[in-house]
C-alpha cells in the first residue's frame, strides 16, 4: 500500500542520482499509469513485474510523472503513459493576435485541457489521430496562421485546468 511519495526524480538530483544507478537492479519497480488514473487518490494497479499495488494518498493529492513511492524495501517509480496530442504554434502571433482568442473558445468548447509551451505553444490530448481532421475543421478560418502537429508524449495540463473531456 503507497499512502505517501516520497519525492520526484525531476525535483529531486539526490532522488534521481539513486533511480539512475539503481534502475537495472530491480530496487525501482516501475507503475506506469494513463493520466486519467494519476489524478485518482484511491487506485489499485500492477507494476511492470507484476507487484499489486494499492494507492490511497491524501485527498487533493495527485500523482506526477518522477514521483517516487516506498513500499517496504521496494521503491516504485510512477511513470505517466504517453498518449496522442495535439500541438498548436501560431506562425506570427505579432500579425494574428485574434488567433490564441479563438482556439481557446474552440478547444475550450471540446472541453480539453491545455498545456503552454516553451515557444507559445499550445498542446491538448486526443484519443484517435483522426481527431486531427476534426480540429482542422474546426480551425477552418485560422488554419494558415497556424501549425498543427499530432504527436504522443506525456501530457500534464496547465496547473488551472479543471476541466472534464468531452470527444
Amino acid at each position: 500500500m503507497i499512502n505517501q511519495i516520497f519525492g520526484n526524480i525531476f525535483e529531486n538530483k539526490q532522488l534521481a542520482d539513486d533511480f539512475k544507478m539503481h534502475k537495472q537492479d530491480h530496487n525501482y519497480k516501475r507503475l506506469v499509469l494513463q493520466r486519467f488514473e494519476m489524478e485518482k487518490a484511491r487506485l489499485r494497479k500492477k507494476t511492470d513485474d507484476g507487484t499489486d499495488v494499492g494507492i490511497s494518498l491524501e485527498h487533493g493529492r495527485m500523482l506526477q510523472s518522477g514521483d517516487v513511492a516506498i513500499m517496504g524495501e521496494t521503491k516504485i517509480l510512477i511513470e505517466q503513459k504517453p498518449e496522442k496530442v495535439i500541438t498548436v504554434k501560431i506562425k506570427d502571433l505579432t500579425k494574428n493576435h485574434q488567433v490564441p482568442v479563438i482556439l481557446g473558445h474552440i478547444v475550450g468548447n471540446r472541453h480539453r485541457p491545455i498545456a503552454f509551451g516553451n515557444d507559445d505553444s499550445i498542446s491538448f490530448p486526443i484519443q484517435h489521430e483522426a481527431e486531427l481532421d476534426l480540429f482542422k475543421s474546426l480551425f477552418r478560418d485560422i488554419i494558415s496562421k497556424i501549425e498543427l502537429v499530432v504527436e504522443e508524449k506525456v501530457f500534464q495540463p496547465h496547473k488551472t485546468m479543471d476541466v472534464h473531456e468531452h470527444g
